[in-house]
């Protein structure tokens, strides 16, 4: 018969469990924002391209418009017609940022937000690139470019996982 756990031995493993746990959730976080993000901005394009033409513009108040817009370059329409090109860069962008955020995700609940958003972006403005020959963007703000779901995932995205690192850098300099 073995000899039960010690106090230190049950703590640890307590501590053990609890930070698996932590991780798991982390995980579905990421995973269940960069779904959530790619469903509604697939479904959001679809019916952009159901009701409106190409070009096609519905004002709602003085500074935001509904227009759609077929984007064929990256971020701002730059470098249009290289749709292959494109593809590649984020397909190897996506697998960089995978490697980088894997190991972050499951420290930092703000990380694994923010990395589930950007990577739900991401594809699903891949989606468009492979499925449409160009992303469909149609939120158009006065004096921006016209943008959609995926982007404001990406962009929210990367600010939560800037902040959240930053978040973990002062608990680490802070004293115990």
């Amino acid at each position: 018969m073995s000899a039960p756990p010690s106090t230190r031995e049950a703590v640890a493993d307590a501590i053990a469990r609890r930070h698996r746990r932590q991780t798991k959730a982390r995980w579905y976080l990421f995973g269940a924002l960069a779904l959530l993000v790619v469903v509604l901005d697939q479904i959001t394009k679809a019916i952009i391209r159901g009701q409106l033409d190409l070009r096609e513009r519905r004002e709602v108040t003085s500074w935001f418009s509904i227009s759609r817009v077929n984007n064929e370059g990256i971020a701002f329409g730059l470098f249009p017609g290289r749709q292959e090109a494109i593809a590649v860069l984020t397909v190897v962008a996506l697998s960089a940022i995978a490697i980088a955020l894997a190991g972050l995700v499951s420290r930092n609940p703000m990380v694994a937000a923010g990395a589930g958003l950007l990577v739900g972006g991401s594809l699903g403005n891949l989606i468009d690139r492979l499925a449409h020959g160009a992303v469909t963007d149609f939120i158009d703000l006065a004096r921006w470019p016209a943008f959609n779901v995926a982007d404001c995932g990406i962009t929210v995205g990367a600010v939560l996982i800037v902040l959240g690192l930053m978040a973990d850098d002062r608990e680490a300099e802070e004293p115990d």
